[in-house]
């Protein structure tokens, strides 16, 4: 029996992604530093160990702090392409519909990236006399010799990307090369889910959470909406994305229903809070996250599906204990086949209780659910 969802990802995965390859080369402005130089310096070096037992690193021969702006402009493209896209063979898969704007931010960083190495290069030897002649480095003048020549240095420095499409291997359906490329491709629904599990993780680990003057890991009362990107990155990856799978639109219109229940002005606190919580804890885990994906296609409705990710009637607020998420999610997506199978624990009314007094203040707070009032 063919898998229609499994289908899908294997006929359009490659059809809606461009492959972007990212090509940056740095220069690290340092040099291996030798024993015979140490030893020219000072004859007691020659008491250290032999090459083959031990290497002496390496020697700085300019400012590295020079070359940190290139390191930034790297780690902006990395973060770019990590943004917007998935890790698909050995390069990033961006969806069609946001390549324009990835082309032209790598661009940007590229024409940045050729301006600041040019102006860099052309005061090379400037910075090298400067940096050699500096009080905590003159003594050790000696060691810092042998400098590559500016365009030496320069080739050594470069930022490129390659865009190109990616299709079947064989024309023979169902060859083994076909076989396994289908298999990479379908990949793809699990670096998406992996993906905003990691983000749902920065999002309660970063800004959910924080340190109370004791050092303890508490809960945050309240956040802003700025402290929610992550969330917001979620449901634009999988927007984007929805081409891989029809579970992910589905999720990605949940999210945006969360959203919008939040106050669109001031602190984020409360119920509302308290929504985030519950819909992070849920994405955090991709296996959990992938049941909840296949519950919002099969619900009526967004608002309906966070309802059964809630496990509360809309109808009915109620404060209620938890509204976990098991570690095993299984094949349930039915409000009563989840709450079987654990992934949904359907609350009963009561008072909210005081924690115990035995309990540790140094519980995982991660693991916590916290209470909550249905709000539709």
């Amino acid at each position: 029996m063919t898998n229609p969802i499994q289908d899908t990802v294997k006929q359009k995965s490659a059809e809606g992604l461009v492959c972007v390859t990212l090509e940056a080369h740095l220069w690290s402005g340092r040099k291996r530093l030798k024993k015979e130089q140490l030893i020219a310096k000072n004859p007691e070096f020659e008491k250290l160990p032999p090459a083959t037992l031990a290497t002496l690193g390496s020697i700085k021969i300019c400012d590295t702090d020079e070359l940190a702006p290139f390191n930034a402009m790297k780690r902006e493209a990395e973060k770019l392409l990590a943004i917007n896209g998935l890790p698909l063979l050995g390069t990033t898969g961006i969806p069609e519909a946001k390549l324009e704007s990835v082309y032209k931010g790598l661009a940007l960083i590229q024409a940045k990236f050729n301006a600041k190495r040019d102006a860099f290069f052309k005061s090379f030897d400037q910075a090298i006399e400067a940096w050699r002649n500096q009080p905590e480095n003159s003594e050790w003048s000696n060691l810092i010799h042998d400098i590559p020549s500016p365009e030496q240095a320069a080739g050594k420095m470069s930022f490129g990307f390659h865009l190109c499409r990616v299709s079947a291997p064989s024309a023979d359906e169902f060859s083994d090369a076909n076989r396994m490329y289908a298999k990479q491709m379908t990949g793809l629904k699990g670096e998406l889910f992996a993906d905003a599990a990691k983000e749902a993780e920065i999002l309660i680990t970063k800004y959910l959470t924080g340190k109370s003057l004791s050092g303890v890991t508490e809960k945050r009362q309240k956040v802003t909406w700025k402290t929610l990107r992550p969330l917001k990155r979620i449901g634009e990856k999988f927007t984007s994305f929805a081409f891989l799978d029809p579970t992910c639109e589905p999720m990605a219109d949940m999210i945006d229903h969360v959203l919008g229940l939040l106050p669109a002005e001031g602190p984020i606190e409360g119920v509302h809070l308290m929504h985030i919580w519950t819909l992070a804890q849920a994405l955090s885990h991709p296996g959990k996250a992938i049941a909840l994906a296949q519950m919002a296609f099969e619900a009526d409705s967004s608002a309906d599906a966070f309802e059964n990710l809630l496990g509360v009637r809309a109808s009915a607020p109620a404060f209620a204990e938890r509204a976990a998420v098991a570690i095993d999610p299984g094949q349930s997506t039915t409000l009563e086949d989840a709450s079987k199978s654990g992934f949904i624990q359907v609350p009963s009314e009561h008072h909210l209780q005081e924690a115990s007094q035995g309990q540790s203040q140094q519980a995982d707070v991660y693991e916590q659910q916290p209470s909550f009032v249905a709000l539709f």
